[in-house]
């Protein structure tokens, strides 16, 4: 009988740096294969099981391995801090779990946080306020939230505006229909212009767009309930969804490639690409004509609507009027909004939780943490994050509680989607103020270093 769907492995099964779950199906013959950020594989009474790294962005290789020999010193003390605690219990593994997930540049910074910081306190995550990572679905943590409050509703009332626009209703219509989003709705139809006004680059740009939003509505519809399995009607939904994001996405004969390669065609700009493609700036950096080069970054980010309109992305509803700006001018940045706000925001939060953390883990009393801070100029002020980390960690350590801080500092710091190391000026310039966020890090480096 198959074992429960996501119900964690024993534990003494699972080695340090990764977690794993039962996926509720059996197999009558050995697998191991690679599932983007997880491998799945059966154990001997045929249970398939789903495991991924609880170091972020870590994941295996096209044979579903991982190559563990390669990680750096700073993941393997977080490895053998792990394995010198002993048997978790499943509250602990699932708060790791959800600790994973955590994207730093996602939209409900600094609650999900905060979150997580009273869950490390309590040895417990309760159920969250916000969804913290793309990665959260994929992680088998059922406490998870699949969207952010109201977001599924925003993305239909956009929808429902764009495609009010091209059917020729006029602005205040719309506004009357949609109040709570007369801002978004003035400013998309003074940069659209009039529809009839419209080249047919734009409308096939819009058309474009569109597709996105039809995947993202569909995603938020099928995914609102993290509680449920996938079987029956679900499962089907699911296999659904599939198929239209690689409709949308990836398929080279999908509406979204087709429309893409039409409008490439029609503008006369080169082949179309996704934003994180390396291609793509090769592309751009190669065009000399400025009106082409702007419309094909405006093109190039719609076309990578499955990264920017994601559910944890700080900046989702930012990108989207973005497009929208992008077809009704020709140009992506909208000149009444402040350039790099946002990051910069992000940065200064980080920057505070990751030296509470810091500080906190090397038992430096919040107190002369403080004073330190008022002899340098930072240019900002981090002490409310402190603040927090040290009133929701409290003055209690055990082992769990101090590997648990330092994964969150880890993940913090070092994860690679809009992680604290994305900052490099912030930290150089607060290193030559001398403060620094790797304090308790090197200290214990140091003391497994080997001495000559």
């Amino acid at each position: 009988m198959a074992k429960k769907k996501d119900t964690l492995v024993p534990y003494d099964q699972v080695f340090p740096g990764f977690e794993a779950v039962y996926t509720g199906e059996t197999s009558s013959t050995p697998v191991r294969e690679n599932q983007m950020v997880s491998t799945l594989y059966s154990d001997e009474d045929g249970n398939l099981i789903s495991q991924w790294c609880t170091i972020p962005w870590i994941f295996p290789n096209e044979e579903g391995q991982w190559k563990e020999d390669e990680w750096d010193d700073t993941v393997k003390h977080l490895c053998e801090m792990q394995s010198k605690l002993g048997p978790l219990t499943d509250s602990i593994r699932l708060l790791r779990c959800h600790i994973t997930g955590l994207i730093p540049c996602d939209s409900g910074l600094p609650v999900t946080v905060d979150e997580l910081l009273f869950a490390i306190a309590r040895g417990k995550l309760e159920r969250s306020s916000f969804k913290n990572g793309c990665l959260c679905s994929g992680l088998g943590c059922e406490q998870l939230k699949t969207s952010q409050p109201r977001h599924a509703e925003s993305i239909r009332t956009i929808h429902a505006v764009l495609n009010a626009y091209l059917a020729g209703e006029p602005g205040q219509n719309v506004v009357k229909a949609h109040p709570e989003a007369a801002g978004f709705i003035n400013r998309s139809y003074e940069w659209l212009g009039a529809v009839t006004d419209l080249s047919k680059v734009q409308r096939k740009m819009l058309d474009r767009m569109l597709l996105t939003f039809d995947f993202f509505i569909k995603l938020n519809y099928t995914g609102t309930d993290p509680q449920s399995s996938l079987d029956g009607s679900a499962l089907q939904d699911m296999k659904a969804l599939e198929a239209l994001g690689k409709d949308v996405f990836y398929d080279e004969n999908g509406r979204g490639l087709c429309l893409d390669a039409e409008i490439a065609d029609q503008a006369g700009l080169p082949k179309i690409r996704p934003e994180w493609d390396p291609a793509y700036r090769e592309t751009l950096d190669e065009l000399k004509d400025t009106q082409k080069r702007e419309l094909y970054e405006t093109c190039c980010a719609i076309a990578s609507g499955i990264h920017t309109a994601s559910d944890c992305h700080h900046n989702t509803f930012r990108y989207i009027e973005n497009w929208i700006h992008g077809i009704g001018t020709g140009r992506l940045g909208i000149p009444t909004r402040k350039a790099q706000s946002e990051k910069q925001r992000l940065g200064h939060m980080l920057f505070g939780y990751a030296l509470g953390l810091d500080r906190w883990l090397m038992r430096v009393p919040m107190q002369f943490l403080l004073l330190d801070l008022g002899h340098s100029d930072l240019g900002f002020d981090p002490r409310n994050n402190i603040l927090r980390v040290y009133a929701c960690l409290g003055e209690e350590v055990t082992d769990i509680k101090q590997w648990l801080a330092a994964c969150l500092w880890y993940n913090l710091v070092h994860n690679q989607q809009g992680g604290l190391i994305s900052h490099t000026d912030l930290i150089q310039r607060c290193k030559d103020q001398g403060i620094t966020i790797h304090e308790w890090m090197d200290s214990r480096r140091q003391r497994q270093t080997p001495r000559e």
